[in-house]
């Protein structure tokens, strides 16, 4: 098996065991996931696989959007385990839109690659309130995971790579990805230290 296709499944792997480390994070009650956020992030993650595989034409490089796209349904089921639906916000509801729009482009346009890139908006606007709420309260997401999914991510980068043909725009998701989902990490890092040190100034 080649170096690439073997880093594809290593990469949807660790993609899924991360989901399996946070769904039971999200059982025990130590991450508080909004459920709107999720159940947006299923339907973007489903259509994102959907046009990044049709984009790409190529199976490797979808291996972890794949994975990406299975795991986010299965979380959403463990969250609403764990509560009630909540109802999308503002952003939520934007990044909703985006995600129709990509649909329309892709029918449109008849071009996947549009599609695709019109959803990596809708991806940034649905991290929008997660971001803003890890930096309210750290303690609603714990760090392991989301550095872990950049790990993934930048292990997609390197397929993307290994097997590059020129598709600068099969780079697009994994880079966003990893920035947004290390962003979390580092923020949620950030706050925690913060907190910790004004407990220990208080003492």
């Amino acid at each position: 098996m080649q170096v690439d296709v073997i880093l594809g499944f290593v990469a949807g792997l660790v993609h899924l065991g991360t989901f399996v480390i946070y769904s039971r994070q999200v059982l025990r009650g130590t991450s508080r996931p909004n459920t709107a956020t999720w159940t947006l992030w299923a339907f973007l993650s489903t259509l994102n696989c959907i046009t990044y595989i049709v984009m790409s034409a190529d199976w490797v490089k979808g291996l972890l959007p794949i994975a990406s796209s299975l795991a986010c349904i299965a979380t959403l089921m463990f969250s609403l385990l764990k509560g009630k639906l909540s109802k999308l916000n503002l952003w939520d509801s934007i990044a909703l839109l985006v995600g129709i729009i990509s649909i329309f482009a892709w029918w449109w346009f008849r071009s996947a690659t549009y599609a695709n890139l019109v959803l990596q908006v809708g991806i940034v606007i649905s991290f929008i309130p997660t971001i803003r709420g890890v930096w309210k309260d750290a303690s609603t997401e714990k760090v392991p995971p989301w550095f872990v999914w950049s790990f993934a991510y930048i292990l997609n980068i390197t397929v993307v790579l290994i097997r590059w043909q020129g598709q600068y725009q099969d780079l697009a998701y994994p880079t966003l990805c990893v920035l947004l989902h290390g962003g979390i990490g580092v923020l949620s890092l950030r706050r925690t230290s913060a907190s910790r040190e004004d407990i220990k100034h208080a003492q």
